[in-house]
């Protein structure tokens, strides 16, 4: 990502919040360093000269304190110099122009981490939840004990994920915590496999929003847990699957560990969003698990 500030056309990179913020930091520290060390280096001058007046033979005195003020005055003017060199240079030259943009849009994405705005409006919402004429925030649907909920969700979810371009996060800060319904309707349009099982399962009703923000649900082991915790049926043979249970599979070179997570769709398809192949390709997709599976879980409450 760093390497778009020398390659990317005009405008773009300053489009990337993660390098706006990186710009920005990099600025807040020269302002620090512009402020902290010359007072440091005053400082130390001050006592060299106190020194220097009690023992005026004190080899060096005069040029350590002389260099110690330079020094001050380089470092102070140093951060004033890049500024003013990266604002008068022409916006064709990429860092300069992001240099510039790179505080207001890090302030904006900070503010858009702390107050949530749904990039849908309320009419585009109901085409997302199922059954939205019945659905209530925060309260599932009255029959749990069957797949519709969590296919329903699944298939809702992931056309979404099409129709919009979602895409496989680059990195956790793509990612909302403990906020299901921000997850669901992310603005930065990024997913996982773990996220878009829990949000499946929320637009679904088959968790409410309190109940899937008391876990991890970007995680696939604690979702794994989540299950366990609310009385669900553990398959352990990938013959016995059904559609709407929520595989728990290992990683690429098989093993033991828990690594990634998907749903049944039955007749051997998937809803899967394990990378942005698979986010933005049709679904439910076909395709052979059965060589990463570890165990499943049911919902027969």
């Amino acid at each position: 990502m760093y390497i778009q500030l020398l390659s990317c056309e005009l405008g773009n990179c300053c489009k990337d919040s993660g390098i706006a913020l990186i710009l920005s930091s990099l600025g807040k520290i020269f302002d620090f360093i512009q402020i902290i060390v010359p007072i440091i280096l005053i400082v130390m001058a001050t006592i060299k000269f106190f020194q220097l007046m009690m023992n005026p033979e004190l080899k060096g005195g005069m040029s350590s304190i002389k260099n110690m003020f330079i020094g001050a005055a380089i470092v102070f003017l140093i951060p004033l110099i890049v500024n003013v060199v990266l604002g008068v240079l022409p916006n064709s030259f990429t860092i300069s122009a992001c240099w510039v943009e790179a505080k207001t849009i890090a302030e904006a994405s900070r503010k858009l981490s702390f107050q949530y705005v749904s990039p849908f409006d309320e009419q585009d919402k109901k085409k997302i939840w199922t059954d939205s004429d019945d659905y209530e925030k925060g309260q599932p649907k009255a029959k749990l004990g069957d797949a519709k909920g969590i296919l329903d969700g699944a298939e809702k979810v992931h056309k979404m994920y099409e129709d919009n371009n979602w895409f496989y996060y680059d990195s956790g800060n793509q990612l909302y915590w403990k906020n299901i319904e921000a997850s669901t309707n992310n603005p930065y349009k990024a997913t996982c496999c773990a996220t878009f099982v829990g949000s499946a399962l929320y637009v679904g009703g088959v968790f409410t929003e309190d109940e899937m923000n008391e876990y991890n649900y970007n995680s696939s082991t604690a979702l794994s847990n989540m299950f366990e915790a609310h009385g669900w049926t553990k398959i352990t043979s990938y013959n016995d699957l059904e559609a709407g249970d929520i595989v728990i599979m290992s990683g690429s070179n098989g093993g033991s560990s828990i690594e990634h997570i998907q749903i049944y769709a039955g007749d051997g398809t998937w809803y899967n969003a394990g990378s942005t192949k698979y986010i933005q390709m049709d679904s439910p997709y076909s395709g052979d698990a059965s060589g990463r599976f570890l165990w499943a879980w049911r919902n027969t409450n």
